[in-house]
């Protein structure tokens, strides 16, 4: 409750103000700040589009389809301050002319009056859009269309919003007679604060969940968007509260911008390394990369849960990206695998520690418990907005190839190719791993046990590529906790 009303008060502080501000004209002085407005909101629109790109490169090189639509959402603002500087008095756009009914206003200024609240309420309304399917599920067949093409998407909307900021600048009349229609500006207002609303909504519950930084940070993105499009639909310009939809505006960029960075960055990782496997796909770099701080705090959590899988995430992660490599997988593949081997186990966090560490082995009610994990943590990184290849390695990693697996009951190919993949390097240090009612297994014998599966619970295709590899030398003891071994990875020397 105590962050709930921190939040409340940072969101509405500067909606009251701007509010009080307008019920009371006396105090709502204007400020007719004409070439700071023009440098203010060209800057902006220059940074917003760079953070968008920003923005949109992670969320297609860390594959995360929620990142891509919050890209998505501040081009939509790009537009707004794109416009709103242009048709400026100060600035202008040759090919606006006088409007009918205003014979004594300037051809630049009568543009003006039209194209910023017509833009500054599309844009509004987009970029609410976009940030309320932020918080939907990745697997929606809405959201997976979209996620088909990430990079084409981007591009796709930069230049459609350039054609509407175009449009609105150059032949403003057209946008001004549909606004004319009786209560069509209330109802852009209406939908925008709506769709806001419901973002708010969705990424407070997700962030109670998961307790990631981004999704506290569309909380403050939506309320502050809300109270801006509310604020220009009864406030008057140059005016003191018109200043303050400004600020408002530029805490939505810089809410997504900062709630990014906290997300990705992480105090065990340099930046550098960082950024080198958003763009390379070495094994080191994409782990770096791949995992940021919401992840690893998940992966913490549920190693908290269970002792077992201490490491085990990051081993079974860097097996099944050797054996991707061997495959001769794409790039795109080796970053699912990486992110699905991560968090293939997330699910656990749900289950009770009594089934977990079990000494013995599981009634069968346990058992049947224990086989809902994979449900569990499909269910988490939908709503994280994981593509459908992570989510069907986390979902099918208990998949037999037989069909008797777990939780689908799935066979052979009807099997996520990713998750068959995965399925192999998880036995596999399973099986190499210590457990406190056996010894690990050597390399040769769990190669032995995994030949043995082949068409059972393998895919046989899959099994002849991984005992042709050599077995890996990780050049540290299994780890006690979470670590993150950013180096060279090579084959053992032979004995």
């Amino acid at each position: 409750m105590r962050r709930l009303r921190q939040l409340l008060i940072l969101a509405a502080t500067p909606v009251l103000l701007a509010l009080g501000l307008i019920l009371r004209p006396s105090l709502n002085r204007e400020l007719e700040l004409f070439s700071f407005h023009s440098v203010l909101v060209g800057t902006l629109a220059l940074l917003a589009l760079l953070l968008t790109v920003a923005i949109g490169t992670v969320g297609i090189r860390q594959r995360n389809g929620h990142v891509l639509l919050l890209s998505l959402a501040s081009a939509s603002l790009v537009m707004v301050y794109a416009v709103h500087g242009l048709a400026s008095p100060e600035v202008g756009v040759p090919g606006i002319a006088p409007l009918q009914g205003m014979p004594d206003m300037p051809g630049m200024e009568a543009g003006y009056s039209v194209s910023l609240p017509i833009a500054a309420q599309l844009g509004a309304l987009l970029t609410a859009l976009w940030l309320a399917l932020s918080t939907v599920p990745s697997d929606h067949p809405l959201l997976r269309r979209l996620f088909r093409l990430p990079g084409m998407l981007l591009a796709l909307w930069l230049l459609g919003l350039g054609g509407l900021a175009a449009l609105l600048l150059l032949v403003p009349q057209r946008a001004a007679q549909l606004f004319a229609l009786p209560g069509i500006q209330v109802l852009l207002t209406l939908a925008a604060v709506l769709l806001c609303a419901a973002a708010a909504w969705r990424s407070w519950q997700s962030w109670r969940y998961s307790n990631f930084p981004l999704q506290l940070a569309v909380v403050y993105a939506a309320l502050w968007l809300a109270g801006a499009q509310i604020i220009l639909s009864v406030g008057s310009a140059w005016t003191v509260s018109w200043w303050i939809y400004h600020v408002l505006l530029v805490g939505v960029t810089a809410a997504i911008s900062v709630g990014l960075i906290w997300q990705s960055q992480r105090p065990d990782v340099p930046l550098g390394t960082a950024l080198m496997g958003l763009w390379n796909n070495r094994p080191d770099d994409l782990l770096a990369a791949g995992i940021s701080r919401g992840v690893q705090t998940l992966v913490l959590s549920t190693e908290a849960h269970d002792p077992y899988t201490a490491g085990h995430s990051y081993r079974v992660a860097l097996h099944a990206l050797r054996l991707a490599r061997a495959c001769g997988l794409s790039p795109e593949a080796l970053r699912a695998i990486t992110q699905g081997g991560i968090l293939h186990d997330l699910g656990k966090l749900d289950m009770p520690g009594s089934v977990l560490n079990s000494p013995g082995k599981l009634s069968a009610q346990e058992w049947t418990l224990m086989q809902q994990h994979p449900v569990l943590g499909y269910e988490r990184c939908r709503a994280l907005g994981f593509h459908a290849e992570e989510l069907g390695v986390v979902r099918s990693h208990h998949e037999r190839w037989d069909g008797t697996g777990y939780p689908d009951q799935l066979a052979g190919e009807a099997i996520p190719f990713l998750a068959r993949l995965l399925s192999i390097a998880d036995v596999y240090d399973a099986l190499t791993s210590e457990r406190s009612y056996r010894d690990a297994w050597s390399h040769e014998r769990a190669n032995a046990h995994i030949h043995e599966q082949a068409g059972v619970m393998f895919d046989p295709a899959l099994v002849i590529v991984w005992l042709q590899l050599p077995p890996l030398d990780l050049a540290l003891e299994p780890p006690p906790t979470w670590q993150f071994p950013f180096r060279s990875l090579r084959p053992a020397a032979p004995a």
